[in-house]
């Protein structure tokens, strides 16, 4: 049985997700509204908050769908793969994780054909918006400029630092309001630095394009002070490093700026240079959420709401792929409380699951957990880890894959301990 087609879908947000959403739920409903708090020109602005992105297949799909994918994928890096650099007893080691046919988008170039698609399909978007109140009874949302918006469906995609969720913290009879607050983890400061000479030999350099650097150590000259540093080689539209700087809440800016220039400044032509790429770089906390989904009536918090800033955006493509697991859902049922209601109990459930390790690891605690499924995945039992290319398989679906996880989490601790326990038995047999 299909579902009566009704009248409004408001979305709050207009970042990938939000315009993803919109692009697919458009036939769905008479009319669409997107309210995004930043003004036209910030929103499309060509550099500022801006970071790659790596779209797995299951976005890649989804993104074909609606007709944006030839424009995003016009321009784009190969990413063939990443490589972890590790200090052990003073001595830095390589860890790679390479695969074929992966490229990486700029943020900002995606928003650009996703707006661009908006405007031709007459979707509007309200700039410098901001959300006053939510009726979850009585599905009406009140807008700064526009006022009272009745709503048969509201998605909350606006990101961390989320409008929907403050509002939805304060009315969900079910779960406390300190389950919807943000706990902080680190700052963060992103900037770019042309790709060229010893900078490119060393971060993008080479036909095998391990286009990601994650330095999980601080400084060796610095080792008690929180720096750690990502960097992404773009060689579309021009070739760039993006470089993406975690440090700690006792670190003051200017000290982050003597640390930075302490690394970067061999690898550049002149202090100018390094100054002038710095000065055009953006700041941003490091945060996380309880939970990245909850819905409360007619009113859907979406999977990447209030996740953190990830560098190659594996949570922008959870967000993408539980945007795409909803519409599945929602197209299926017949009636909306109902899709609502499935999607939590499955995807929902599923995305809070992921939630305790994307926390565990901003405070980089997943160690044994990654190594011991990459351990009994090269032994053939389990798959890849999620944080790594486990997202980026062809058959990618977010309630199997995670109910795989749950089961390879079990199966990985066994393997380890079993393969500690045949050691010891070794031992005490000779």
């Amino acid at each position: 049985m299909t579902m009566k087609k009704p009248t409004s879908l408001v979305i709050v947000g207009s970042g990938p997700v939000g315009m993803v959403a919109a692009l697919m739920f458009k036939q769905h409903f008479k009319k669409v509204i997107l309210l995004e708090r930043q003004s036209k020109e910030s929103f499309l602005r060509t550099h500022g908050f801006t970071f790659p992105i790596v779209f797995s297949p299951a976005s890649i799909k989804i993104l074909k769908e609606i007709g944006v994918w030839e424009g995003i994928s016009s321009q784009r890096s190969e990413f063939f793969g990443v490589v972890i650099h590790k200090r052990i007893f003073g001595r830095e080691f390589r860890f790679t994780s390479s695969r074929e046919g992966v490229y990486s988008h700029w943020r900002n170039h995606a928003i650009t054909k996703l707006y661009e698609r908006m405007v031709e399909l007459g979707i509007p978007i309200h700039f410098n918006a901001r959300v006053e109140s939510i009726d979850f009874q009585g599905n009406v949302c009140r807008e700064s400029n526009l006022g009272e918006i009745p709503f048969d469906l509201l998605l909350g995609a606006d990101g961390i630092n989320s409008q929907t969720r403050g509002l939805m913290a304060k009315a969900h009879p079910e779960f406390e309001e300190n389950q919807f607050s943000l706990t902080f983890l680190d700052n963060w400061y992103a900037y770019r630095l042309p790709s060229e000479g010893v900078m490119r030999e060393k971060f993008s350099g080479g036909n095998r394009f391990l286009a990601s650097n994650v330095f999980v150590d601080n400084l060796a000259d610095h080792p008690s002070e929180k720096f750690r540093i990502v960097t992404t080689g773009m060689r579309q539209p021009e070739e760039e490093i993006s470089i993406l700087i975690k440090y700690g809440a006792d670190v003051s800016f200017p000290r982050l700026k003597y640390l930075n220039e302490s690394y970067f400044g061999r690898f550049v032509e002149s202090k100018q240079e390094l100054d002038a790429a710095w000065e055009a770089g953006y700041a941003g906390k490091f945060e996380q959420a309880y939970a990245p989904t909850f819905h409360l009536n007619n009113v859907l918090l979406i999977g990447d709401a209030a996740h953190g800033f990830e560098s190659t955006g594996d949570l922008i493509n959870l967000g993408i792929a539980s945007i795409g697991s909803f519409y599945e859902i929602f197209t299926r049922q017949s009636d909306l409380a109902g899709a609502l209601k499935e999607y939590d109990n499955t995807v929902g459930e599923d995305l809070r699951f992921y939630a305790g390790f994307s926390y565990r690891r901003s405070k980089e605690k997943v160690a044994f957990e990654i190594g011991s499924i990459e351990f009994a995945g090269w032994l053939g039992i389990t798959k890849r880890h999620p944080t790594l290319f486990g997202i980026y398989e062809d058959d990618f679906e977010i309630s199997s894959y995670m109910k795989a996880y749950k089961k390879d989490i079990l199966k990985s601790r066994l393997v380890v301990f079993g393969f500690i326990l045949a050691i010891i038995l070794l031992i005490l047999v000779c």
